[in-house]
């Protein structure tokens, strides 16, 4: 049985001129290609603003590719990428960070040396590409300091502004690591399996973390966490051998009978 509840609906999105706001991520055609092997084959996919979209398959399936591929960390053979409708694919990795496409777990990084609130004050300046040095600048930047504040409050570390990245439990840091990353003004963020090596509390801490942060942003959630995926996700696209296997809501995709046989297995598991 699933621990957690099913996701609420999100509420409409909409533009600063009252204009519904559909589609955040639009994927056509994408391939990549790694000597012989194709890594991904013709992905297409659309991923809705405001909403949590589960990406799932086996080992190989091209998860990891994919993202990989969105954030720009690798460069597509063929196909295109839209993001909110302006194209991205020949923007490079911080140009994507900058427009707003963002990927956790992977281009952030704590600092063990730094406290909670120096992590993400150092992540705040960045981003305004102002000075950030750990001593006398940074604590001298008023500005950036409340702002990561507000930030450690949001992803519940507002207690432990004064713990150091190498005291921090594994729950911890991946709470600092969502902070880092919404420390980048994301309006969507590429999260990829957040919930790696935690044990139930921690996983469930980390669900209602993730699932607090739409309608105001969007997420594409790769997770080996089925019961994570099942519950948080409004639509869920299987990948397998590089390929959209099948994509549907949660429901649509348990009772896929090409998914059973080639993931979830006869017996679901959820």
């Amino acid at each position: 049985m699933n621990r957690w509840a099913a996701p609420k609906a999100n509420p409409e999105v909409r533009s600063a001129e009252g204009a519904p706001v559909s589609t955040a991520l639009q994927i056509d055609g994408l391939v990549k290609r790694f000597g012989g092997l194709e890594a991904t084959r013709d992905v297409s996919l659309q991923i809705e603003a405001g909403t949590i979209h589960g990406l799932i398959g086996p080992n190989g399936a091209g998860k990891t590719t994919l993202i990989s591929l969105l954030s720009g960390y690798l460069v597509a053979d063929g196909g295109s990428i839209a993001f909110f409708g302006k194209p991205v694919q020949q923007l490079t990795q911080q140009a994507r960070v900058r427009v707003g496409l963002v990927r956790s777990f992977q281009i952030t990084s704590v600092f063990g040396s730094l406290s909670v609130l120096e992590n993400l004050q150092v992540s705040v300046q960045r981003r305004h590409h102002r000075s950030f040095g750990f001593f006398a600048a940074a604590r001298a930047d008023r500005r950036a300091r409340d702002e990561a504040a507000a930030i450690a409050e949001r992803v519940g570390l507002a207690k432990q502004l004064d713990t150091r990245g190498d005291a921090m439990s594994h729950g911890m840091r991946r709470r600092l690591d969502v902070g880092l990353s919404l420390a980048c003004a994301p309006r969507m963020l590429l999260m990829d399996e957040p919930m790696a090596g935690m044990g139930h509390d921690e996983a469930d801490e980390v669900v209602a973390l993730i699932r607090s942060l739409t309608p105001e942003l969007t997420i594409l959630l790769v997770e080996h966490d089925m019961d994570a995926v099942f519950a948080l996700a409004d639509r869920i696209t299987v990948l397998l051998l590089g390929a959209v296997l099948a994509s549907g809501t949660a429901s649509e995709i348990r009772d896929n009978p090409d998914v059973r046989a080639a993931y979830l297995g006869e017996e679901g598991t959820a």
